[in-house]
């Protein structure tokens, strides 16, 4: 099995492991084969069509298929809309109809049976539901680039809650102090609390967040509204010696650069480089501010299975400094160029498209003039052959008479 073939069949049995997953816990149910998600309604069942869900044609290729889902993730991913339930809800539909649409025999099955009942109710895995082999594959599936969205648990949720009440819960919150630097572990699927105190001066001026992990540990850096909401989820991505998490709360406008879908995933996409993509999680953030009050955060244990190594520093923002001329310079350039590179994939896979049709013409005219010339070659050799045959008889009998004249004198 080569590389591409092996990404293909991962990429397959992920979405299979997620189905029978959602199925063994009750989130969709069967019906003559076909998964029907609950509804919130009684009785009431959600039909799309995935293709007008994608916002593609029926006859779209796979690679129309991948970008459409891609940029539709992107939009409505719930890290990126924090609170918005409908964001959510869409983000559910494109995810399900990518699973379905991407896979050729799910595909075929759902073009013969149409529209149907097929939406899950799925928001992300809760990895603390699952067993010991389902977490084994899902840490399998990480490692190799197949995005798993998951959720932060609401055991987790209710105790960030409980904590901006003021209530007594089962967990404290340590104080994250200015220049402190704290290194910590926590179990999978457990959070570590902070809270931070920001003065006016450090709300005007910008604080940042910064989570690391030398472990290449997986990990949310979470911040939370007064009340104990979700306000901003930060996903660690990784970089080369580490993972980490940031946040920027500052006086100017930046752009966030996010790994919601890994490059890996475009690997073998056959007629749109990988270049296109490295720009995909590039979005533009505005500038955010910290109110000048108490705030709760935390580090939330994202792995599948070993605990999270982590490293939390908190700094007051530097003010003035060239480094922010740098970063607002880049990242103009950068929004733009990937606005750009949008019209120019078009451009490419229209150019391709054109280029790989001539490579083929040229490809079967060459192989058609080659063997035209071989055919006219043989052809002439037979109008040779035919041309001079009466003549091979004559030719004969005049050696031989030559010959025995000169033999009797």
């Amino acid at each position: 099995m080569n590389k591409s073939t092996f990404r293909s069949f991962i990429h397959n049995e992920i979405l299979i492991i997620i189905s029978v997953f959602l199925i063994a816990s009750g989130s969709i149910v069967m019906h003559n084969g076909s998964a029907t998600a609950k509804s919130s309604a009684e009785g009431a069942e959600i039909k799309e069509d995935f293709y007008k869900v994608l916002g593609v044609e029926k006859t779209a290729t796979e690679s129309q298929i991948k970008n459409a889902y891609r940029k539709l993730a992107l939009k409505h991913h719930p890290d990126r809309n924090p609170g918005d339930h409908e964001a959510q809800e869409q983000f559910k539909k494109v995810s399900i109809a990518y699973a379905v649409l991407s896979d050729p025999n799910k595909r075929r099955q759902y073009d013969l049976s149409g529209p149907s009942g097929a939406i899950l109710d799925f928001e992300g895995i809760d990895i603390s539901e699952m067993g010991g082999v389902g977490r084994v594959f899902g840490a399998l599936f990480s490692k190799l680039g197949v995005p798993i969205p998951t959720q932060i648990v609401p055991r987790v949720l209710g105790q960030a809650r409980d904590l901006s009440e003021g209530k007594t819960t089962d967990v404290v919150a340590k104080e994250l102090r200015p220049g402190q630097v704290i290194d910590g572990c926590i179990a999978k699927q457990e959070p570590a609390f902070f809270k931070i105190r920001i003065d006016p001066e450090q709300s005007e001026n910008g604080v940042l967040l910064i989570c690391r992990s030398t472990s290449m540990s997986k990990f949310k850096l979470v911040l939370f509204d007064k009340e104990g909401g979700v306000r901003k989820i930060e996903e660690s991505a990784r970089r080369k010696h580490h993972t980490s998490a940031e946040l920027y709360f500052v006086p100017f406008d930046r752009a966030n650069m996010s790994e919601l879908i890994p490059l890996k995933f475009y690997m073998d996409d056959k007629e749109v480089p990988v270049e296109f993509h490295l720009l995909d999680g590039l979005e533009p953030s505005g500038a955010t501010k910290l109110e000048p009050r108490e705030h709760l955060i935390c580090v939330y244990g994202d792995n599948w299975i070993k605990d999270v190594k982590y490293q939390l520093r908190f700094f007051p923002a530097a003010v003035g400094v060239d480094p922010i001329k740098t970063i607002i310079e880049h990242e103009k350039l950068l929004l733009a160029k990937k606005a750009e590179m949008s019209k120019f994939q078009e451009e490419y896979v229209e150019a391709k498209k054109r280029y790989d049709e001539a490579v083929k013409k040229l490809k079967s005219d060459t192989e058609l003039i080659l063997e035209s010339i071989k055919a006219r070659d043989e052809a002439y050799e037979q109008f040779i052959d035919l041309s001079a045959s009466p003549f091979k008889t004559a030719e004969v009998a005049t050696t031989q008479k030559g010959f025995l004249s000169s033999f009797f004198g």
